[in-house]
C-alpha cells in the first residue's frame, strides 16, 4: 500500500501529521502502521478515531488490524472542505500514541453527472482488539 493513504508512526517524531488533498466522492481507508513507535512485543488493544468534521470526512469501520500493529478507519469524502482525523490508540503497556491526518476536500469544478451522499459521519470512533 503507497503512503498516500497510510501513516507511519515512530518514535523520531512527536507531532505525526500526514497533510491530504482528495476529490470529493472517494470512499477510501485510511491507515497508521504504529510498528515504529512500538517497544518490543508492545500491541495495540484499542484505537479511538476522531474526526473534526465529519459531513466533510465521515468515518466508518474503525479497527485495529490483526497483529495489533496498525490500525484503520474508512472515509467517505462527502463534502468540500477541511478536516481532521486523529487516530489515537492505547497499547497493553499503558502507553497512549496519536497520528493524524490534515485533509482537504476539493470539489471544483463540480461535475453534472455528480451524485453525492448527504449523510454525515460521527465524530469519534472506538474499536477494540480482535
Amino acid at each position: 500500500m503507497s503512503r498516500l493513504l497510510k501513516g507511519y508512526a515512530s518514535n523520531y517524531g512527536a507531532a505525526q501529521v500526514q497533510i491530504l488533498r482528495v476529490r470529493r466522492y472517494q470512499k477510501r481507508t485510511l491507515r497508521v502502521d504504529f510498528n515504529g513507535a512500538l517497544e518490543d512485543g508492545e500491541l495495540v488493544t484499542e484505537v479511538r478515531w476522531d474526526a473534526t468534521s465529519p459531513w466533510a470526512t465521515a468515518i466508518h469501520d474503525a479497527a485495529v488490524e490483526s497483529g495489533q500493529k496498525s490500525v484503520k478507519v474508512g472515509v467517505n469524502f462527502n463534502f468540500a472542505g477541511w478536516g481532521a482525523i486523529k487516530a489515537t490508540v492505547q497499547t497493553d503497556q499503558g502507553n497512549t500514541l496519536n497520528y493524524e491526518f490534515f485533509i482537504t476536500v476539493k470539489d471544483a469544478p463540480l461535475y453534472p453527472a455528480a451524485v453525492y451522499d448527504l449523510a454525515n459521519g460521527p465524530f469519534y470512533l472506538i474499536a477494540s482488539a480482535p
